[in-house]
């Protein structure tokens, strides 16, 4: 028997639980639990073979691709299960909906003995419960957000500050982007909304206390948009304003724009996006100074003549301003304000 189990119920449950995703690769990187690991049945291009037999053949016909397909590949998943069974972990095991896929492998690996539960409702009811949840978490927390100009080193002060303990919320690890026309440069793959939302509830979830730290983003961040509830919470949250030189913003930009890996094809054609916000002379200008690797003055013309004017903070209230030429310092002044008053 296939033992079902709910998000819910498992989140409650003590030890360790990897969740195992059988869906496609193509379905995987779409969206995912965090955390979880990706071990399919079936092949993108399978999954759609098996899609198409469905429509113009019927189930019965389906099934019977589907049980062709998975015949010679019963070996090998069971070695790739057996592989998260030595760690004692216990194994979870989800599809799309908590249907066909999901519900065989359950029976065949427990037929093989590996213990495994299968996800009720699959990712479908994982969603649903985030949806469900997400909204009434934001609530439970007081934010307090970090503003302040692009590369005022907003990002670097919440790693500092998780690194000491505290809990903090970080958009843009969320979203995979740094919040900005140019912010995917050098990070990869752009992250879902289901995916954002995921690691958003995992980062309140896992929050020890009632004060959360964040960073003030507009509300789409790269391909992202910030639920509403999540917005709202950020727009009357208390709001701090971190004033850092400019030679210092230049330097923390450099830092974390220009790392190892990062090729100026990539630099050039985010620029080039630009072209929709400023005139083709100038963003000419910026392309000749990636080329010619002067990279100072790019990032300094770049913040004076279009980041400081389009993301500025002007019409909001700043409890206090605190000034970051001086990290050690920043954090400190910052954490001794916060948490001496509660």
């Amino acid at each position: 028997m296939v033992t079902a189990q709910s998000y819910e119920k498992l989140s409650e449950s003590k030890g360790k639980i990897i969740f195992i995703d059988v869906r496609t690769p193509k379905e995987y990187e779409e969206a995912c639990i965090p955390g979880a690991v990706n071990i399919p049945v079936f092949s993108n291009s399978e999954r759609e073979i098996i899609g198409t037999i469905y429509k113009q053949e019927g189930k019965r016909n389906a099934i019977k691709e589907a049980l062709k397909i998975v015949g010679p590949k019963v070996l090998e998943l069971y070695m790739q299960f057996e592989e998260y069974h030595k760690g004692k972990n216990r194994m979870v095991v989800y599809c799309a909906r908590g249907g066909m896929r999901s519900s065989t492998v359950t029976a065949l690996m427990k037929e093989l003995s590996l213990p495994l539960v299968k996800l009720e409702g699959g990712y479908k009811g994982y969603r649903q419960y985030i949806n469900e949840k997400l909204p009434l978490l934001v609530k439970k927390f007081q934010f307090i957000t970090l503003y302040g100009k692009t590369g005022s080193g907003k990002t670097d002060i919440l790693k500092r500050l998780k690194n000491d303990g505290y809990d903090i919320l970080d958009l843009e690890a969320c979203a995979n982007n740094r919040g900005s026309l140019l912010g995917d440069i050098g990070l990869g793959g752009r992250y879902s909304q289901k995916y954002f939302e995921s690691l958003v509830f995992e980062s309140l979830v896992n929050a020890k206390n009632d004060i959360l730290i964040t960073e003030g983003e507009s509300r789409r961040i790269g391909n992202i948009v910030m639920p509403t509830y999540l917005y709202e919470a950020l727009i009357n949250s208390r709001k701090l304003y971190i004033e850092t030189s400019l030679e210092r913003r230049t330097e923390i930009i450099r830092k974390e724009y220009l790392k190892d890996g990062v090729e100026q094809e990539e630099i050039i054609k985010s620029i080039e996006r630009l072209r929709k916000y400023i005139n083709e002379k100038q963003v000419q200008e910026f392309i000749n100074g990636v080329k010619n690797e002067d990279y100072d003055n790019v990032i300094k013309d770049l913040m004076i003549k279009y980041y400081d004017k389009v993301y500025s903070s002007k019409g909001k209230t700043y409890e206090r301003v605190f000034n970051n030429d001086d990290e050690d310092r920043c954090v400190k002044e910052l954490t001794d304000y916060i948490f001496s008053e509660k």
